[in-house]
């Protein structure tokens, strides 16, 4: 291999591909983040406003989302390799826009669930992560989504900053429909901005297969990432089903800006250099312990400090504020760390099979998060969080299972010639080679891409 193309493998600026596909898809997950985050401070107080509301049903509308992108993660995962990225992820927005025009006339609470069962079969994260993966290399993937992370915390803002005030003037239901024309022009946005992705042929050896599935469900430090981002998800979604009764407490709808800005703020300078901390070789496993721990932190404030029920008494403005903000400074840090580390971590040939569950953990974790949430919200506040907190120290604790990937380069071999067999058996020796991590077959080029320290 030539110097200058060891020095391009090394280097931590993206190349123009990379820039246009990370830059591309950190547009289209603003977007379409920007619209699902409109709606999401004032989504529960809405649903337990409408016709035949229960807690219960407040968790689920909130939850529900998650359970069909766990269902449909793996799908749509499959599907973008055989058709391309592109159209899954066309199919995807579309879904999403029809659940937010179900959302928008809905009304009851039943009708809404329903909605966001639609809107959730929209499940383009694994695709989205796989593109990423697939075109970027391994010293620039945590930066690469660090800046998806800072995307959608910046729809977060936003969403918080135009939303409750929109609602308070115009109603939950313009929100929605806000959310359906944002989505259809994140797909105009799509077709016109980002670059259209290498389709890969793998070999069979790199289709995905029981086998594959097999290897990512007992490899304990995937299984370590699966459980963080489960319980990531649980946390958030609980804490965002439950925060705005406590916040209304204090603060009207219209002024959740002025509280969510200021810790958004404090996250996002986190997380940019949380990113730059742990994309150092031996530092990742240090900064996800330490998120997780702050996450843990945050969640113990409130539970120390909330009051029983969404309706008692108890709990001051500062502490909930605190507890909220050490929660979001920990959830900054391992938002674009966990997808980073996977993917690292992760061979080339079952890179798509493990994206994929570990989609459906994060889907899953919100599912579980939401009716969890909404079991305790009349119930007691403060249990929830402490059980929240409990799970997320164990997780730092199984994280010293975890070992920090090293930056590899990688070198794409030309075929020409040769039977199966000799060409599984150039696989076999290029793994026996020193240094040599990872051989993938690409069959539509006839190439081979090795990873190697």
């Amino acid at each position: 291999m030539e110097a200058s193309a060891i020095r391009r493998s090394q280097d931590t600026a993206f190349t123009p591909e990379e820039g246009r596909v990370v830059y591309g898809l950190t547009g289209l997950f603003a977007l379409r983040m920007l619209g699902f985050y409109l709606v999401l401070p004032v989504f529960a107080p809405y649903v337990a406003s409408l016709p035949g509301s229960t807690p219960l049903l407040v968790g689920l509308a909130m939850g529900v989302y998650g359970l069909t992108q766990t269902l449909f993660q793996v799908p749509f995962g499959a599907w973008s390799d055989r058709i391309g990225r592109k159209p899954v992820l066309t199919l995807g927005l579309i879904l999403f826009a029809l659940g937010s025009v179900l959302c928008a006339v809905a009304s009851n609470a039943w009708l809404l669930v329903a909605g966001r069962l639609v809107q959730g079969m929209g499940a383009i994260a694994s695709v989205a992560v796989a593109m990423i993966a697939d075109l970027t290399r391994d010293v620039v993937r945590t930066r690469a989504m660090a800046m998806i992370g800072v995307a959608i915390g910046g729809s977060f803002a936003a969403g918080v900053l135009v939303g409750p005030a929109t609602t308070a003037r115009f109603g939950v239901p313009t929100l929605f429909w806000v959310t359906a024309i944002l989505t259809a022009i994140g797909v105009v946005y799509l077709w016109l901005r980002i670059p259209e992705p290498p389709r890969l042929t793998h070999h069979e050896e790199s289709e995905y297969s029981s086998e594959h599935a097999f290897e990512v469900v007992t490899n304990p430090r995937l299984l370590v990432l699966d459980w963080g981002t489960f319980n990531l998800h649980t946390c958030l979604t609980a804490i965002f089903v439950t925060a705005p009764f406590l916040l209304d407490r204090f603060v009207g709808q219209e002024d959740y800006w002025k509280v969510f800005v200021p810790i958004l703020a404090v996250g996002f300078a986190v997380m940019l250099g949380a990113a730059r901390v742990s994309g150092r070789v031996g530092r990742g496993r240090m900064m996800a312990q330490a998120g997780k721990a702050v996450l843990a932190a945050g969640l113990l404030v409130l539970a120390l400090t909330a009051p029983r029920t969404v309706t008692a008494e108890g709990g001051g403005l500062t502490s909930v504020l605190v507890g909220i903000g050490l929660f979001v400074m920990g959830f900054a840090v391992l938002e674009p760390l966990f997808p980073a580390l996977l993917t690292r971590l992760s061979q080339q040939a079952n890179r798509g099979t493990a994206v994929g569950i570990f989609n459906m953990s994060q889907f899953l974790g919100a599912f579980v998060g939401g009716l969890v949430a909404g079991f305790f919200l009349e119930r007691s506040l403060a249990s929830l969080y402490g059980i929240l907190a409990g799970a997320s120290l164990l997780w730092v604790v199984a994280a010293f299972r975890l070992h920090d990937p090293r930056h590899l380069s990688m070198i794409d071999l030309p075929l020409d010639g040769g039977t199966p067999e000799e060409r599984r058996l150039l696989v076999k020796r290029l793994l026996g080679m020193r240094g040599v991590e990872d051989v993938a077959w690409e069959a539509k080029d006839d190439r081979l891409m090795v990873r190697y320290d």
